[in-house]
């Protein structure tokens, strides 16, 4: 088992463990999906204020492989997705497979497989494009009766 796929494992059980034991109920994982639907459709709106507002302001985002190994902070995350000058990106596609959910209280986990496409910009001009399959883990918190991510990591996956 690669390290990846503990830390993975580990993020799940303590996030599952830290609810109550009473699981969520159906009512609860369709509030989660439709929010989660939002997010992927702020996404592909391109609206950075849409995608902030589906996340918390004490997100962490773990970056497997790379130099930044995670990101904290809604104000830090913000930085990061959406730089401000210079080169960006626009997202084209968000494919979601296999999505399950499982939580209990105020935390709930969503996994599954994204196929992202994204548009590398310099202003408006398209330097290239990039498609990722990831494997990806979500933890999301209620705060303030609504879910926001909380804690979101992936894996690349050919």
């Amino acid at each position: 088992m690669s390290f990846q796929r503990l830390v993975l494992g580990l993020l799940v059980a303590s996030v599952v463990g830290c609810g109550s034991s009473e699981e969520l109920r159906p009512a609860e994982e369709a509030a989660i999906r439709r929010m989660l639907e939002s997010y992927r459709a702020a996404w592909l709106r391109n609206d950075a204020d849409a995608v902030m507002a589906h996340v918390s302001d004490e997100v962490t985002l773990f970056i497997p492989g790379t130099s930044t190994p995670s990101v904290k902070g809604g104000p830090a995350l913000r930085a990061f997705w959406f730089p401000t000058g210079g080169a960006g990106f626009r997202i084209t596609r968000y494919d979601i497979s296999g999505e399950t959910i499982h939580g209990s209280g105020g935390f709930a986990v969503a996994e599954g497989t994204s196929l992202l496409g994204w548009d590398n910009l310099a202003g408006d001009s398209v330097l290239s494009s990039t498609t990722s399959r990831t494997e990806y883990l979500t933890v999301l918190r209620r705060e303030a009766g609504q879910w926001r991510l909380f804690r979101q990591m992936y894996l690349p996956r050919d």
